[in-house]
């Protein structure tokens, strides 16, 4: 399953932010690069196979994907979201939009279905089919999670953060929530629950050790500190940056 956090191709994900205000990426330790801006939408990823991230955006506004160095291509429209996974399991991101409104999930050469609709949020993982992703949406109203093909279950709320990944390296995702209401609650379904960062801080998962294993840290935009669960705390970043690690 691809996620793209890893942009030097070492096996570990890195440290890593988007300024949207002047289009920044910055890679801690390695580069600093000017692409995309405004509105845009980061969705890093390995689109051609090499193994590492590549930084690219979606502008929701034109339904333009702009992958550095890859390729530039429209797909999608206003008002969608984008859903890069590995959705067919040849070790490579996939384009994808998921449409509210309809439910409508369009994956680039791959394939469009029905699935959710209005007010659902795409978690779109590998819960069930170990190196392929599988379509997925959260309902706030009920903490449902319906996962095409694997199982439907309750877990968490509206206002959760989302951040589901491999908790416990079996290979598969499991649910995941932080709750920044609650004094920063992270609950990881048949997993674990632990309190780990603030209401101001961005949740991040991530495997930061090359292990396999998601590991929960967090991004305090106003202090720049990047505390990453049981290994290191650093800082890299300011107010108005988002992490692009995962």
């Amino acid at each position: 399953m691809i996620v793209s956090g890893d942009y030097d191709g070492d096996g570990t994900s890195d440290i890593a932010i988007y300024r949207k205000s002047t289009g920044l990426w910055a890679i801690r330790d390695m580069f600093r690069v000017y692409f995309g801006g405004g509105n845009d939408l980061p969705v890093s990823g390995d689109y051609n196979g090499d193994g590492t991230a590549g930084i690219s955006i979606f502008r929701p506004g034109t339904g333009l994907w702009a992958l550095r160095g890859v390729s530039r291509i429209y797909y999608g429209a206003a008002g969608d979201l984008p859903v890069p996974a590995d959705y067919n399991g040849d070790g490579v991101a996939d384009v994808g939009i998921f449409r509210g409104a309809s439910g409508l999930w369009a994956v680039r050469g791959v394939t469009r279905a029905r699935y959710g609709g209005p007010g659902d949020i795409p978690v779109p993982g590998d819960y069930g089919t170990a190196g392929t992703a599988s379509i997925g949406i959260f309902r706030p109203a009920t903490g449902l999670w319906a996962l095409r093909g694997a199982s439907r279950l309750y877990f968490g709320s509206g206002g959760d953060w989302l951040i589901p990944g491999d908790y416990d390296g079996d290979g598969l995702w499991e649910a995941a929530i932080f709750r920044p209401w609650a004094t920063g609650l992270w609950a990881i379904r048949e997993v674990s629950r632990f309190y780990y960062g603030r209401c101001v801080d961005y949740p991040v998962r991530a495997d930061f050790n090359g292990d396999g294993i998601s590991d929960p840290a967090t991004f305090r935009q106003s202090s720049g500190m990047w505390a990453i669960r049981t290994m290191t705390r650093t800082y890299f970043g300011t107010t108005g940056d988002i992490p692009v690690t995962r």
